[in-house]
């Protein structure tokens, strides 16, 4: 599915795309409100963001992938994928997620347990890239 536009979630390496983005990398939300915190940052921000809306998720906060995707689903947002960079990974036990393509970033500065999770990562048959983060992005938007 063409990705219509970006969202970088707090915590994403920031880095400029030349399709319509929602930067919030540099916000820092308290953990307990992140989901919440982004996903009305998102809601404010979708007159300005095309579907459907690859989500990306970086370090310790792509856990909520599941929970940020439901949000977005509950909105009646479409979702192109997740791209997730250098993952603590989500909970294999979501019944309903993933709802898009799943796309596993391990870039070279990744430590161990990042490498790891790369491993789990294809175990549950997910794309991973052994990339740097703005070259898996750029080919990850430009997909047919």
């Amino acid at each position: 599915m063409p990705v219509g536009s970006v969202v970088l979630t707090p915590g994403t390496p920031p880095v400029s795309c030349d399709l319509p983005t929602l930067d919030l990398s540099s916000e820092t939300p308290r953990e307990s409100d992140w989901i919440p915190v982004v996903s009305l940052t998102i809601s404010r921000s979708a007159s300005q963001l095309p579907e459907p809306v690859l989500l990306v998720l970086a370090g310790h906060h792509a856990v909520h992938a599941p929970g940020l995707g439901f949000a977005q689903r509950s909105a009646r947002r479409s979702i192109a994928g997740y791209l997730l960079v250098d993952p603590v990974l989500p909970s294999a036990t979501a019944q309903d997620w993933p709802d898009a393509p799943v796309t596993v970033v391990i870039t070279p500065d990744a430590d161990d347990d990042s490498r790891s999770a790369g491993l789990a990562a294809r175990l549950r048959g997910w794309e991973v890239l052994e990339t740097p983060f703005v070259e898996a992005l750029g080919a990850i938007v430009h997909r047919p």
